[in-house]
């Protein structure tokens, strides 16, 4: 029999689309014993599903359609995993951690649940139009959503393999245009950062973009903070104490 620990572990898988054993361990505060003897379980009960794509690296879990039907998402589809897009979805995950841990007050969105949101409002929620003529421009959705009850949107780029420079350019000048966010993050792995900071450069986005490496959330929950001390007044903490927070959740759940 399934628990409310175990629908609420589908349901979170199902609308990230995948997770790791690990990552499961954190969301919940979970030992490695008993996380892996739920995520069994669901397997077995055909609730989740286990991939593992490449060699030598812990595999990732997926929300089957029986899982979705049961926690009522079914709307979000199936996550594909292939081994080309197994790192990329392994960091968004563990993205998604590191941020709730920063920004605990802060609501997360996965790029599925955006695309369902903006499928069902019919405008645009966090995604830009990328192309000079609306009619013939094709929507860009960041990998995760972060905001706040003041109104900021941040869109948040995972960024490990280096696109064209030109799709990169054409990105960076949609994302200029979508007055609808607030300042958009790429979080990049080295050599996607030097290419994404000169799109930035290029089309002088600088403004609208900000470009970190995928270890600098705590300086993006610092400058978020900020701006929302900006809309709604000052906080009870101040810089150093959301670093001290993020610091403390982090040991926590470690």
């Amino acid at each position: 029999m399934q628990t409310e620990r175990d629908a609420e572990i589908v349901r979170w898988i199902g609308c990230l689309g995948a997770a790791g054993a690990e990552h499961v361990m954190h969301e919940f505060m979970m030992s490695r014993s008993t996380a892996y003897q739920r995520l069994n379980s669901l397997t077995h009960d055909g609730l989740l599903k286990h991939h593992a794509v490449l060699y030598g690296r812990p595999g990732m879990y997926t929300a089957t359609l029986a899982g979705l039907r049961w926690r009522g998402i079914a709307h979000l589809g199936v996550f594909n995993i292939s081994p080309g897009g197994f790192e990329h979805a392994w960091q968004v995950a563990q993205t998604t951690i590191e941020l709730g841990a920063a920004m605990l007050d802060w609501e997360l969105m996965s790029e599925r649940e955006l695309r369902s949101m903006e499928s069902e409002y019919g405008k645009l929620i966090a995604s830009a139009q990328v192309g000079q003529l609306a009619s013939r421009a094709k929507l860009h959705r960041p990998d995760i959503v972060l905001s706040c009850t003041g109104g900021l949107v941040i869109p948040i780029e995972v960024e490990l393999s280096t696109k064209s420079a030109s799709r990169l350019k054409a990105i960076c000048r949609g994302w200029a245009r979508a007055r609808h966010v607030h300042t958009v993050y790429y979080l990049a792995a080295p050599g996607p950062r030097r290419a994404v900071e000169r799109a930035v450069e290029a089309t002088k986005s600088a403004d609208r973009i900000r470009v970190l490496g995928l270890e600098d959330i705590p300086q993006l929950a610092e400058e978020q903070y900020a701006a929302e001390d900006q809309l709604r007044g000052p906080r009870s903490m101040g810089p150093e104490s959301h670093a001290d927070e993020y610091q403390d959740e982090l040991d926590y759940k470690a």
